[in-house]
């Protein structure tokens, strides 16, 4: 009997981020929906030599972007379209961080609390951040993983070896776009400055100013039907659910053949 891992408390030690793998081989979700026949297909796939590690990390990747035995298939077509682009990459990061929430607390407590000139904020600074968090687990190969993580992502430089700086960046519409879908499957309106002040939006390391052309950009794609001013309210409201938005996201970088059968198969999923 296959047995479903979906708990959040499973995530929240982090020591293997597997960015590299994560983009290779999620794609193949979409032939392999359901979490414990991708993991068989990592186990035979993966490059690692070693029968245990190709069955660790299988694990690791399956159990990280699966809920309830179901791999998160809107992330595997993202990855499929736009691979390891700047835009997939900003997909892949935003996954992880609602995956991992030990990463997201390190990225909106942690990293996007720091300066964004000077020498960084040091190695020892993180640990005590962790160390408050992890209760005698070992901070360092933590605060390894996570500094990797964020390399490989773009979210942090280094000014001097173990001083760490963020990187606030304007992503990708196309990112932009997708997360909008992922945050709000529904056709609603939402206030901008709430928006704005999400704490997943901090842990990304969007920079505040950029939503408004973000937004722009969003309506001119056919993602947003409206934004408004009504008195001190800006809000803007979404242009279908977030299963349409993400449809249209999709059409503009795949065959349409290619869409209308990873689309079929996500019905079949849903």
């Amino acid at each position: 009997m296959n047995r479903v891992v979906s708990s959040r408390s499973r995530r929240t030690y982090f020591t293997k981020p597997l960015v590299k793998e994560s983009l290779a081989f999620l794609p193949a979700a979409i032939d392999y929906p359901m979490s414990w026949d991708f993991k068989k297909h990592l186990e035979a796939n993966l490059h690692q030599n070693s029968l245990k590690a190709r069955q660790r990390y299988a694990k690791y990747i399956a159990n990280r972007f699966s809920h309830d035995g179901r791999m998160n298939l809107d992330l595997a077509r993202a990855i499929r379209v736009f691979g390891d682009s700047r835009a997939g990459r900003e997909i892949l990061y935003f996954e992880m961080l609602q995956a991992v929430p030990l990463l997201h607390e390190i990225a909106s407590l942690w990293l996007a609390e720091q300066p964004t000139e000077g020498p960084g904020s040091p190695r020892s600074e993180l640990l005590t951040f962790l160390d408050a968090r992890l209760a005698g687990r070992n901070s360092g190969e933590v605060a390894t993983a996570a500094v990797n993580t964020f390399r490989k992502f773009g979210k942090i430089t280094s000014s001097k070896t173990a001083f760490y700086l963020p990187v606030w960046a304007e992503p990708p519409i196309e990112a932009f776009l997708y997360v909008l879908a992922r945050l709000y499957p529904e056709r609603t309106m939402v206030r901008v400055d709430l928006f704005s002040g999400l704490p997943l939006l901090r842990a990304i390391l969007w920079p505040q100013p950029s939503i408004e052309r973000l937004l722009a950009g969003a309506e001119q794609a056919g993602h947003i039907s409206k934004i408004t001013h009504l008195d001190q309210y800006h809000q803007f409201t979404l242009a279908g659910t977030g299963k349409e938005r993400m449809r249209l996201l999709y059409a503009s970088g795949m065959e349409e053949e290619d869409l209308k059968s990873q689309l079929k198969i996500a019905d079949m999923m849903s």
